[in-house]
């Protein structure tokens, strides 16, 4: 339909271009269909093909290539690799359901050299095991294309409300922390929040901590609003901590907080013990997602999980079309590499040949 649509106003337009990728039309639970674009067909001498990839690398691209012409019916094009070899690797261990095992420690050697990652899979529910073994790893990620995930963008700090920012607005107060700036009372009003209020804050205190003017500095002198809103043996605790120094100051957060905050605490709380507020502020070097999720995006080291759903498998199986479009979702997956590309080990009979 806007294709459609699209091309109605081209036919008023003097000059008309429609730009787009049969191959990496993987958007169709949407609507969207290679047919859109392949028909009605163009003549060959209005068809203009960007034949140089800046991106895939020679071994990544012979894989790529093998799999696009699986599929039924395609525009036939010139697609050309990068200058560099790159590399391909298949894992005959692990696959998604055990990536701590083989795939995490080859992961952390690749990370170590500076790398940026990619785990990919079709389904996200095959992705929740390679979160949790970079959880318990201290190792932190994200998916800057689907910012609104927070399983997938646990250290997010700019949400309002978000844990990660509350562990941010703590640390950030450390003495011993490198760019340490006085705590605002914002930044207490932030991470006070959160906190039990029975033996910490005095009667009233988290309501009394909202009125203050967050972008004063906040100071645990006794006219200061510390003074006015904590209880007198919390706020000589906390000083003990601060004096102590950021692991000391975040076990003491970390104690007395509510029980519905604390679970989810865990991870951001880890990666600033682990690596101080550039854990918090930093990119991280690796992204979590299912394809469908970071197409235009890369990596220079993508695992690629080959593993399909039931429904994804059984559209696998009617051939045609149907399989044409699962193709062409893997091919958008092996297309993220940057250098090189490990094939993980398929976990069930489920899954697509690459």
């Amino acid at each position: 339909m806007q294709l459609s649509l699209i091309r109605k106003w081209g036919d008023r337009a003097e000059y008309f271009i429609v730009a787009g990728d049969d191959d990496q039309t993987i958007y169709s639970f949407t609507g969207a269909s290679p047919e859109a674009i392949l028909d009605p067909d163009i003549p060959d001498d209005h068809k203009i093909i960007l034949k140089q990839s800046y991106r895939v690398p020679r071994a990544v691209h012979a894989i790529a290539d093998a799999m696009i012409r699986r599929v039924t019916r395609r525009q036939e094009k010139v697609y050309l690799p990068r200058p560099d070899d790159g590399g391909v690797e298949r894992l005959t261990r692990d696959g998604y359901k055990r990536p701590e095992v083989d795939i995490l420690p080859d992961a952390v050697k690749h990370l170590e050299q500076g790398k940026t990652l990619m785990f990919l899979a079709s389904c996200s529910y095959m992705l929740r095991p390679v979160v949790a073994a970079l959880r318990a790893a201290g190792i932190p990620f994200h998916n800057p294309y689907r910012k609104s995930n927070g399983f997938w963008n646990p250290l997010r700090v700019g949400r309002k409300g978000s844990t990660a920012g509350r562990v941010l607005a703590l640390v950030s107060g450390a003495p011993d922390i490198e760019g340490f700036r006085p705590w605002t009372n914002g930044d207490v009003q932030q991470w006070a929040e959160v906190l039990q209020a029975k033996g910490i804050l005095r009667r009233g205190g988290k309501k009394a901590l909202a009125g203050y003017d967050p972008e004063q500095v906040a100071t645990l002198a006794a006219d200061g609003m510390l003074m006015q809103c904590f209880e007198p043996g919390a706020l000589e605790s906390l000083a003990a901590a601060w004096d102590g120094g950021c692991q000391a100051l975040l076990q003491w957060w970390r104690e007395r907080l509510t029980a519905d905050v604390f679970q989810r605490a865990q991870f951001p709380v880890d990666i600033a013990v682990r690596r101080g507020l550039r854990g918090l502020t930093e990119t991280p070097q690796v992204v979590v997602g299912t394809i469908h999720s970071v197409k235009g995006g890369q990596a220079d080291v993508v695992y690629l999980f080959p593993d399909l759903s039931q429904a994804a498998d059984e559209q696998y199986a009617r051939g045609g079309q149907s399989r044409d479009s699962v193709i062409r979702v893997f091919y958008v997956g092996i297309t993220r590499a940057r250098e090189r590309l490990v094939i993980c080990k398929q976990e069930t009979p489920l899954a697509v040949v690459i």
